[in-house]
C-alpha cells in the first residue's frame, strides 16, 4: 500500500458490555489488539512543526485498520514523556523509552487534530 493512499482518521468509541473501545469511524468495526506506530505522509501534518519534520513519512500513535491510519491525539494516548531531571537521587535507574512529541495532522475531512510522534522525528 502507498502512503499517498493511506487516509488518515480518528476512530471512534463504541461500547462493549461496560467497557468503551475503539472502532473504524468508517467500517464501525472494533480495532483489537496493541497499539500500533502506523506511518502517515509528511503532507498530511500541519502546525509550527511542519518545517521540523525530517523524513517524508512519520510514524505516529495510533492504530491501522485497512487503509486508515487511526491516528490517537495526545489526550488520548499513552505518551511517555520521561524526563530524567524529575529522578530523584538514589531512585534506580530508569530505562528510557521512546518520548512523544505533538504535532498537528490533517485529518479526511480537512481538519486539523493533534497526534503524536516519536521526538527523533522531528527537529524541536
Amino acid at each position: 500500500m502507498r502512503l499517498d493512499q493511506t487516509v488518515l482518521r480518528r476512530p471512534i468509541a463504541r461500547w462493549v458490555d461496560d467497557q468503551k473501545v475503539p472502532a473504524n469511524p468508517v467500517t464501525k468495526d472494533i480495532i483489537d489488539g496493541s497499539l500500533g506506530t502506523p506511518l502517515i505522509p509528511r503532507r498530511r501534518i500541519a502546525g509550527k512543526h511542519v518545517n521540523l519534520v525530517r523524513s517524508d513519512a512519520v510514524p505516529v500513535r495510533g492504530f491501522r485498520d485497512g487503509r486508515y491510519v487511526l491516528a490517537i491525539a495526545p489526550e488520548h494516548a499513552s505518551v511517555d514523556v520521561f524526563d530524567p531531571g524529575e529522578r530523584d537521587a538514589g531512585d534506580p535507574l530508569l530505562e528510557v523509552t521512546e518520548s512523544w512529541v505533538p504535532l498537528v495532522a490533517v485529518f479526511t475531512a480537512g481538519e486539523k487534530h493533534p497526534v503524536v510522534v516519536p521526538r527523533k522525528e522531528v527537529d524541536l
